[in-house]
């Protein structure tokens, strides 16, 4: 069910939108789209299935394109063909367990020695200065042949949770924490740890010793991590082709800057009673125009050609500085929003990616500037009203990017499911 708001198509998905009537805390819309390139990657896949049809050689005995004019009743019953994926080919891995254990004693030395300088052990704490003490012990008894032992010991159970995944790269980051967690509580860890520190001759209390080891268990698996990355993460192109925003493009960007404060300033009325509801009512409501724009911004009239076209009267005509608002934070989204790093952002939010670059945009923060500036907004009220319309605005731009991208693998693939092609019975027309 959709509702119509004026000129404004709102879909039911949008007009259910909760902003929170809790102001100025920032709140999650119910229509979140948590998209991840895990799931982007997964959705794109259940389309384009690589499907083997069942056809029979050319003589035609009873494929699934053939007529059959046998008796349906004395015909053995025929069995359906099998989907198959197609096989993805494996990932050479360059960097092995061989290289890890080969640097396992300079990994844990490293952790040792940059404990010190860690801002989680700088405070002058009883507990602190014991756990440095214990650290200082480690570090000169790291020549010890029981030393190197435990090292290597630990770096071959931390590799086992690291390539636990590789076998299912779409759950991958999950699958690592579990078996990273797991690692970090086993029994036979906790056991080679404290017979090390007995071994050494190194007294500490139960305390000390437990943080010292998450410690160097957390570090090892960030340095073995980056040194895996480093020589087997596919590279990915500095020079990104960026395209710019033809005019076509431009029309339908100051169609959706009127949209989003329409929709926001909907909600916004129904909060009769709320003090900073009616600051953003009267501040969305500033942002529209019916005349023509300003001098200094006529020569943005060229974007109003197609929402002008479409206005019956009651459309929300954005003001030049909300659609250059808009333009700017669609500049910063072209640069992740590409098909050729859609590998980059597996098992990341790409939502609370495009919202942490476009808050830190110095271009974007600038006309946000100018459009709130005066109007008697707090420090908090402004992050909010800000958060609101960056989080609504990437939902619709990653909505739109999903399906660009699915329909670009549909074109590409020269086979598709069963769903996505046409029906078999169509062909017989």
């Amino acid at each position: 069910m959709a509702m119509d708001f004026g000129d404004f198509y709102v879909d039911e998905e949008f007009q259910n939108l909760d902003f929170g009537d809790d102001l100025p805390v920032p709140i999650q819309p119910e229509f979140d789209l948590e998209l991840n390139t895990d799931q982007t990657t997964a959705n794109c896949e259940a389309v384009i299935v690589n499907v083997e049809e069942a056809t029979n050689d050319e003589h035609g005995e009873g494929g699934r394109n053939s007529v059959v004019l046998e008796d349906a009743t004395n015909a053995p019953p025929k069995k359906r063909a099998k989907t198959h994926k197609k096989a993805q080919p494996k990932r050479t891995q360059l960097f092995k367990l061989d290289d890890a254990t080969a640097k396992a004693t300079e990994y844990v030395t490293t952790v040792l020695k940059e404990i010190p300088t860690d801002p989680l052990f700088c405070k002058p704490f009883k507990n602190v200065l014991l756990a440095l003490a214990l650290v200082t012990s480690l570090i000169t008894l790291v020549g010890d042949e029981m030393f190197a032992e435990f090292c290597a010991f630990i770096v071959i159970r931390m590799w086992q949770a690291i390539t636990a995944g590789d076998s299912r790269p779409l759950s991958y980051a999950q699958t690592l924490v579990t078996h990273f967690h797991d690692l970090c509580t086993d029994e036979q860890l906790l056991d080679r740890w404290e017979s090390l520190l007995d071994g050494l001759g190194i007294s500490c209390g139960q305390l000390q010793s437990d943080v010292i080891l998450q410690h160097i268990m957390d570090k090892l698996l960030e340095k073995l991590l980056s040194d895996r990355n480093a020589v087997d993460l596919p590279t990915i192109e500095e020079n990104i082709r960026i395209s710019a925003i033809n005019k076509h493009e431009e029309q339908v960007l100051n169609y959706v800057g009127g949209y989003i404060p329409f929709a926001m300033l909907k909600h916004y009325r129904k909060l009769v009673n709320n003090v900073t509801a009616t600051k953003y009512v009267n501040i969305l409501s500033s942002w529209c125009t019916d005349g023509p724009y300003e001098r200094q911004y006529s020569f943005l009239e060229y974007t109003r050609e197609w929402i002008q076209a479409q206005n019956r009267g009651k459309l929300f005509q954005p003001k030049p500085q909300l659609f250059l608002f808009f333009k700017a934070m669609e500049n910063e989204t072209r640069k992740h929003l590409n098909t050729a790093l859609i590998n980059q952002y597996r098992d990341m939010d790409l939502r609370e990616l495009l919202i942490e670059k476009l808050s830190t945009k110095h271009i974007v923060q600038h006309y946000w500037a100018i459009l709130i500036g005066g109007k008697g907004l707090s420090s908090d009220e402004s992050k909010h009203l800000f958060y609101v319309t960056v989080n609504y605005f990437v939902n619709i731009r990653i909505r739109a990017f999903v399906i660009v991208y699915t329909d670009l693998k549909k074109v590409h693939d020269k086979s598709l499911s069963r769903k996505g092609a046409k029906s078999l019975r169509q062909q017989l027309n």
